[in-house]
Parts: structure tokens; sequence; C-alpha cells
């Protein structure tokens, strides 16, 4: 029992830097395509697009939701948070 927790609280703690990685490469692809950086956070259907185009199988039911709410709620540059997240999404720090 403990060990099928250990491989689901990875997986979740997996997803979610999938989630702001890929949020961050969204972000700096749309700043690269012209879009101001206010403006610049990845809606949830550019997130599923991207889970889509990943060809992420889900593990659990929430493994994609996980995935858009890491993805989609990256904030813009110059917001609150903004450089933890990065720093997350870089892997240079640990996630919740």
């Amino acid at each position: 029992m403990e060990e099928q927790r250990a491989a689901h609280l990875e997986r979740v703690r997996e997803t979610y830097r999938l989630g702001r990685s890929e949020g961050l490469a969204l972000q700096r692809q749309k700043i690269a395509n012209g879009t101001a950086p206010a403006y610049s956070s990845p809606s949830e259907q550019e997130c599923a697009d991207r889970w889509d185009q990943l060809g992420e199988r889900q593990q659990s039911a929430g493994d994609r939701g996980g995935f858009l709410s890491a993805c989609s709620s990256f904030p813009a540059p110059g917001m609150s948070g903004y450089e933890d997240a990065v720093a997350e999404a870089s892997g240079r720090t640990p996630t919740p």
C-alpha cells in the first residue's frame, strides 16, 4: 500500500513538473511570436493541445488535470511568483 502511495505521489510530482516546464516553453514561444509578455501565460486549451502533442497517457484520473493546472497557471513575466515558477520549470527548486 505504501509503495502505491509513493508511486502515485511521484507521478503527481512528475506531471506537475512537466506542466510547469511546458507552460514556460509555451509562454516563451508566444513571446517570441510577438505576444506581449503580460498576455503570454498559456491558456488551458493551449496546455491541453500540448498534452495531446506530448502523447501523454493518463496514469490516474488527475494526471491531465494536474498538468493543465500547472501549465495554464504559469505567471506572466513581472507577476508575483514568476521567478519561482521559472526556477521550478527549470528544475532548480523542489516542487510542492
